[in-house]
């Protein structure tokens, strides 16, 4: 089944070529791309950089997704004269920016996706995606012209965060949501999962093809070796005062738990234990961060640093800490995660079926009952305690980095297409 060579790259490390897939690829998704008035089109780096994953092998790839014809947001690419994407085709769908416009462009939008899913010999989608996800759309039109579809699930985010309170009409399309993703899970030749949980409960015909595929950004070349990692963990060990550095990073809403972790800091704070958190990120609970800095009297800092690209300048920031601290009471499995572990740094966690999947609980950090301010801080204020342990679990959590980079995650996908197609020529 699997055919692949090595090829060099730049910083030396040999890596797996894949053999490409000529077969008419037709991604379609609601991640938006940005075209200015020259018609350059622009697309979010993170989203370039698993586009040119995919390019590796797929050699006859088309993404249909909605264009926004605006000056194209901050920290955007060009991605006209990137190389990678010389080969790539478009097919820009309308953009609406309301529920109402998603209904009035509904036969534009269909008209085009007709046509796509047409000349594909491969679709694939996703059930994630505002106003409407995609998946609705393509999915009876895969259904009707019987083309072999594929459905990646990295999120949920119409699922109802627990313990926030929702109107009746967050519930009813919550509900909705999840009865038509059903549906176009259970409808798909391929589904695959970044975590179990997302398996169990959507997947409801059993005998349909699924895997779980964690997901995952970081690179090879990012993830620091095992004699670097025990050089900054002995300096961090040799550090004094003896103080817990903790980092959350991630968008400062109350999904991520921030609101739990302010309370659980401030209760460490009232004990006089020694305790950094740097809080990375922006969003709507940015005013409870800095207002909690300055609450601050014996022994805690907060400290505010805003954003940082994703890159090596946030992947250096990571080595600093003793360990990430992710309190998410939603049900996604966060990134921060693997970008930790590559970098030897543990994750201490909320107890969700996301984080469930990714951490490996006393082996590459420790996941407690994190959603009320009382358990968070004695999970905190036992990590303090024992530093080493945190140590430990660093090291074993960069070990396993190595299988879980952005490079294996597609290379595993890779090959469940080929065995779909495999199958579909039975």
């Amino acid at each position: 089944m699997e055919s692949k060579s090595l090829s060099s790259r730049e910083d030396g490390i040999k890596e797996p070529t894949l053999m490409p897939i000529d077969k008419r690829y037709l991604l379609v998704l609601n991640i938006p791309s940005s075209c200015d008035s020259k018609g350059s089109r622009y697309l979010d780096p993170l989203w370039a950089k698993d586009l040119i994953e995919h390019f590796k092998y797929l050699k006859n790839f088309t993404l249909a997704s909605p264009r926004a014809l605006e000056t194209p947001p901050e920290n955007t690419i060009q991605v006209d004269s990137e190389t990678s994407f010389a080969d790539a085709k478009f097919i820009d769908l309308p953009s609406p920016n309301t529920y109402a416009q998603a209904i009035l462009l509904l036969p534009a939008t269909v008209a085009q996706l007709w046509g796509a899913i047409a000349s594909a010999d491969i679709v694939h989608s996703a059930v994630a995606g505002w106003p409407i996800p995609m998946a609705w759309l393509v999915t009876p039109i895969v259904l009707i012209q019987r083309k072999p579809y594929l459905i990646v699930v990295e999120s949920a985010p119409w699922r109802l965060p627990p313990g926030i309170p929702a109107s009746i009409k967050a519930k009813i399309l919550a509900y909705i949501s999840e009865t038509l993703n059903r549906w176009c899970i259970n409808s798909a030749d391929l589904t695959i999962f970044t975590q179990a949980e997302y398996q169990q409960s959507l997947l409801t015909k059993r005998h349909k093809e699924s895997h779980i595929i964690n997901a995952s950004w970081i690179d090879e070349a990012l993830i620091i070796s095992e004699a670097d990692a025990k050089k900054i963990w002995h300096e961090k060990l040799s550090a004094s005062p003896k103080q817990l550095k903790i980092i959350f990073a991630g968008r400062l809403i109350p999904e991520k738990g921030l609101l739990v972790l302010l309370e659980a800091i401030k209760i460490l704070d009232e004990e006089n234990i020694a305790v950094k958190l740097d809080i990375l990120g922006e969003g709507e609970l940015l005013s409870n961060c800095q207002a909690a800095s300055k609450a601050m009297q014996k022994s805690v800092q907060i400290e505010l640093l805003g954003t940082i690209p994703y890159g090596r300048e946030f992947f250096s920031r990571l080595q600093q800490y003793h360990a990430v601290v992710v309190p998410s009471t939603s049900d996604e499995q966060p990134r921060i995660v693997y970008d930790a572990y590559s970098q030897a740094v543990p994750v201490l966690a909320n107890n969700t079926a996301g984080l469930r999947d990714c951490i490996e609980n006393g082996i590459t950090g420790l996941i407690g009952n994190c959603n009320d301010p009382v358990a968070l801080a004695n999970l905190l204020k036992h990590s303090g305690e024992n530093l080493n342990l945190l140590q430990n679990m660093g090291m074993a959590a960069l070990n396993k980095a190595h299988s879980l980079t952005h490079e294996e995650m597609h290379r595993q996908r890779w090959q469940l297409l080929l065995t779909m197609l495999e199958e579909s020529k039975k």
